[in-house]
């Protein structure tokens, strides 16, 4: 009868803890899910707070023609800087709506979407593009155009930028000097650029060869009417615009 007994205290033991043994696995395998959920949680929070700092600012172009008298550009500088702590990685770039192929840096070094451009922190860096073999087919822009950047990162972030053409502007005088002579004169520092400054100031006309400077003067004696001028003006990025303006 003792033994009985004796074995079913042992049964009551035994149950006992394996009872334990189940809720200590549960609790056990219960924390191991809430650890992995706010592992999970923290990697989100952590990628959000990196695609929300990542700041890239595109500051120029550079913009170059194989000959001068070409009417399209043929290579393409763009210059950018890196506003956050951390690299940021550039997967593509689209120019007008047409994403290029590849891009190189300053060495000459290829880059696309399997090797990503690296922006160092805190840096500035320079991506060439050749508009004609970087895309699967010539890109034709011309120098009187706007041109649209957009840079894609690893991040999945999107910066853009549109450079517009600068707008060239004449204001015209006409005055009678001493000797009863006509001076036609000429100003263009009225022109506006949004997107750089206005370096080079270039008048064409049919008389005359071209002159250099914001303001030109011509007596109205030395050409026949109607008198075209040309005015085009060139800004800091290379980009370039006309107008024409008639006398009388």
């Amino acid at each position: 009868m003792k033994l009985i007994e004796d074995e079913s205290g042992l049964s009551v033991i035994v149950g006992t803890l394996l009872l334990i043994i189940v809720v200590v696995g549960s609790v056990s395998a219960l924390a191991l899910m809430v650890s992995e959920a706010q592992k999970k949680e923290m990697e989100r929070n952590s990628l959000r707070i990196a695609v929300e700092s990542e700041n890239l600012k595109i500051t120029s172009l550079a913009l170059k023609t194989d000959n001068l008298s070409d009417e399209s550009w043929s290579t393409l500088r763009i210059n950018v800087v890196n506003l956050n702590t951390e690299e940021a990685r550039i997967v593509g770039i689209n120019i007008n709506d047409i994403n290029a192929e590849n891009y190189t840096d300053k060495d000459g070094v290829s880059y696309n979407f399997k090797n990503q451009f690296p922006i160092p922190s805190a840096r500035s860096v320079k991506i060439f593009l050749n508009l004609t073999s970087n895309f699967t087919s010539p890109l034709n822009i011309s120098k009187d155009r706007y041109i649209k950047v957009i840079l894609f990162t690893s991040l999945a972030n999107n910066f853009e930028r549109v450079f517009l053409p600068p707008v060239p502007i004449i204001k015209v005088n006409v005055e009678s000097e001493f000797n009863a002579t006509e001076v036609l004169t000429l100003d263009g520092s009225d022109s506006i650029d949004r997107e750089g400054t206005i370096i080079n100031y270039t008048w064409h006309s049919d008389n005359f060869t071209p002159s250099y400077g914001y303001g030109q003067k011509y007596m109205t004696n030395n050409f026949t009417s109607p008198f075209n001028v040309t005015l085009s003006v060139t800004d800091s990025n290379g980009m370039q615009g006309s107008t024409q303006w008639i006398y009388p």
